[in-house]
């Protein structure tokens, strides 16, 4: 079934911008490619067809972390979908649950879905890595962009605000609540980027967060998904496994 992003919606008396990420890339190289695959931007790069984030109950992605000279393993599970749950604004709406693990108790649990050609976000749940207990709960309204693969946001240069309202519970902690502007950026529609799982032409996107003042660049492939993440951490495809 064919879906559309919801229309903006009117949170607290702010205009809830309904945004989303951008993209074009192909895991082969920005030429060669049949001109009704895709689109091509200014610069002539074609860009691939397919989901920037392949989406199914059972995909794996697995990735190497270097966080501030301390490494790791990250495994992002999509799981089977059930209400998001919480208190936030879509408790009711079913979304699928997002397993990402760094150790046995070192983990965050999410709930999204795909909408379009994008993946929103509704709630997020992070656990304490020593001890394994909920330490902070996450929502959002109307929701959160994760990515999003639009085909008039497939050009290099293409730049758009999100807006939405954030809300941080933290366990014994007091609630924080406000407005959240991301400004997103697609860098380059073609950008050749090699991780341990191979070399890739991606679709290179910057994340600006106007009210944290945080900056975070992606590289995601059609068809593939995340390859490569910094800002804060820096993340790498080390392997994936994505369900036919």
């Amino acid at each position: 079934m064919s879906m559309s992003w919801p229309k903006p919606i009117r949170s607290a008396g702010r205009l809830a911008a309904v945004a989303v990420a951008a993209a074009v890339a192909t895991t082969v190289g920005c030429g060669g490619m049949d001109p009704g695959a895709g689109s091509a931007d200014a610069g002539g790069c074609t860009a691939a067809a397919g989901a920037m984030l392949p989406w199914k109950t059972g995909n794996t992605w697995t990735y190497q972390v270097n966080d501030q000279g301390i490494a790791s393993v990250k495994i992002t599970t999509i799981g089977d979908q059930e209400p998001v749950a919480g208190t936030g604004p879509n408790k009711d709406v079913m979304a699928h649950k997002v397993v990402t693990k760094k150790s046995q108790m070192d983990q965050t649990v999410s709930w999204q879905s795909p909408v379009g050609d994008g993946v929103i976000r509704y709630r997020e749940q992070s656990f304490s890595a020593s001890t394994g207990d909920l330490e902070l709960e996450e929502h959002w309204d109307p929701h959160k962009i994760h990515i999003d693969g639009t085909a008039q946001h497939r050009v290099t240069g293409a730049t758009w605000l999100e807006i939405y309202q954030e809300t941080k519970l933290p366990v014994g902690g007091t609630p924080e609540s406000h407005e959240a502007h991301d400004r997103w950026t697609v860098l380059s529609a073609c950008e050749p980027v090699t991780v341990p799982a191979g070399t890739f032409v991606a679709v290179y996107l910057q994340k600006v967060s106007a009210t944290g003042g945080s900056a975070k660049t992606y590289w995601y492939v059609p068809g593939v998904g995340k390859v490569k993440e910094s800002g804060g951490q820096l993340e790498e495809l080390v392997t994936y496994s994505l369900v036919p």
